[in-house]
C-alpha cells in the first residue's frame, strides 16, 4: 500500500485551546513517522494568537479572514458569506488534491464546510475520512452537537470519540463507525523533581464553561489555612474581568492571581505541586495529562468519562463530584497538608500519563490509518 497523504484540519490551528494544541500534536506526530501531513484551519482564531514557525508540516488557512474578537463589533452578515464562500472554494480545491490520500477533521465544524463541498461526491470517489470529536457523549446532548454530528460523522469512513465509554455510547444511537483514540501529550519532561513552589495551579481558558469561579471559591475557603501557598490561572479569554471582580470580592488578592497566557506551561507545572480542574464538561482534558507528566496531582470534577481515563481517583489525584465546590476545597487542603500523600500521587501521576506519552498515540494512529485505507 502506497503512503497516503495526510490533510489534518481544524478550526483554528493558531489559538491556545487545547484542540489546537492536538491537532499540532497530531499533525507532528504523523509527520515524524514519515507521513507527508499539511495542516490545515478554516480560518485564523480572532485573539491570542501563537506562532506557527519551524514545524515539519505544512500550515495555512482556507480563508485568510479572521472572526472579530468578542466585544467587537462582528462582521456584516454579507462579509461572513464572502468569507464563508472564499474557505468552501478553497477548500474544494485542497480536496481535489487529495482524492486519493486521506483527511482528517479534528472538530464537528470543519466537517460541516467538507459537506457543504459535495459529501456524497466525496464520500464516493474522494479521499478517505477521519472525523473526531473533542468532548464528551453527554456534551453533545447538553449542546447542539449531537444532531450537528449525526448530520456529518454517520458516513465516513471512522469517527472517533476519546473514550470507550463515549464511542459506546454514541454506537447505541445507529453510528456504526465509532471507535476511540487518546489524545498525545503536547509535552514530555526530561525528569520530574520532586523540588516544588508551594503552589497550586489552573491552565485554562478565560472562559464560563470552564468554572473558574469554583476554583477561586475553594481557594478562598482554604487559603487562611495556608498562607505561605499561592494559587495561579493560567490562560485568556472573555472571563478574565469577571474573574477578577470574584477574586476582589472574595478578598484573595494577596493569594490568587491571573497569570494571562504562558508560553511555558511544562516550566509553569514543574514548579506547581497541584492542578484543579472545575469545568462544567470536558472530553479527555489533556490538561490534567499534563499535569500528571509533570508529577503534578490534579483535584478536578468529575466532569466526563475522560477525567477517569486519566486521573485515578486517590492515586494519581483526587475525582470530587461535579460542582461539588466544597468538595474541592477539601480535596485541596488535604494534599496541600500531607507531603507524603502528595509524593506518592506525584510519583504515580507521572507513571500513569506515560500512557499518552506521543510515541504510543502514533503507534494507534499508524493502526488505524492502515486499516482505513485498506
Amino acid at each position: 500500500m502506497t503512503t497516503p497523504r495526510i490533510l489534518v484540519m481544524a478550526n483554528h490551528i493558531d489559538g491556545l485551546g487545547g484542540a489546537e494544541r492536538v491537532s499540532h500534536g497530531v499533525a507532528a506526530g504523523l509527520a515524524a513517522r514519515g507521513y507527508d501531513v499539511a495542516l490545515r484551519g478554516i480560518r485564523p482564531t480572532a485573539e491570542y494568537r501563537m506562532p506557527m514557525t519551524d514545524t515539519t508540516y505544512s500550515t495555512g488557512f482556507m480563508s485568510p479572514v479572521a472572526e472579530k474578537p468578542p466585544g467587537e463589533k462582528p462582521w456584516p452578515a454579507a462579509r461572513r458569506t464572502a468569507m464563508r464562500a472564499e474557505a468552501l472554494d478553497a477548500l474544494r480545491a485542497t480536496l481535489e488534491d487529495y482524492r486519493e490520500d486521506l483527511l482528517i477533521c479534528m472538530q464537528v465544524f470543519v466537517a460541516e464546510h467538507v459537506a457543504d463541498v459535495g459529501f456524497n461526491d466525496l464520500i464516493r470517489s474522494g479521499p478517505r475520512m477521519i472525523g473526531m470529536y473533542h468532548s464528551s457523549y453527554e456534551a453533545a446532548h447538553t449542546t447542539k452537537d449531537f444532531d450537528r454530528i449525526g448530520n456529518v460523522y454517520r458516513r465516513i469512513d471512522k469517527f472517533l470519540l476519546l473514550t470507550p465509554q463515549d464511542a459506546e455510547a454514541f454506537r447505541r444511537h445507529n453510528f456504526n463507525n465509532t471507535g476511540w483514540m487518546p489524545n498525545p501529550l503536547s509535552l514530555v519532561p526530561a525528569s520530574v523533581s520532586g523540588s516544588r513552589d508551594k503552589r497550586v495551579v489552573g491552565i485554562a481558558r478565560y472562559d464560563e464553561l470552564k468554572q473558574l469561579d469554583h476554583a477561586l471559591t475553594a481557594w478562598a475557603s482554604v487559603s487562611p489555612d495556608f498562607p505561605d501557598w499561592r494559587f495561579e490561572l493560567y490562560g485568556e479569554g472573555p472571563d478574565r474581568e469577571r474573574l477578577q471582580r470574584v477574586i476582589d470580592d472574595l478578598g484573595i488578592q494577596g493569594t490568587a492571581r491571573l497569570m494571562g497566557v504562558t508560553d511555558d506551561v511544562e516550566g509553569v507545572l514543574l514548579r506547581s505541586k497541584l492542578s484543579v480542574l472545575c469545568s462544567r464538561y470536558e472530553g479527555l482534558p489533556m490538561t490534567l495529562a499534563e499535569s500528571m507528566a509533570c508529577g503534578v496531582p490534579a483535584v478536578t470534577y468529575d466532569c466526563s468519562p475522560g477525567v477517569r481515563a486519566i486521573v485515578t481517583d486517590g492515586e494519581t489525584g483526587v475525582v470530587v463530584p461535579q460542582n461539588h465546590v466544597s468538595g474541592l476545597a477539601q480535596a485541596l487542603s488535604g494534599l496541600m497538608a500531607d507531603d507524603e500523600q502528595w509524593g506518592r500521587m506525584s510519583r504515580a501521576a507521572a507513571e500513569s500519563a506515560v500512557r499518552f506519552s506521543p510515541d504510543r498515540v502514533m503507534d494507534r494512529w499508524e493502526d488505524l490509518i492502515a486499516r482505513t485505507m485498506r
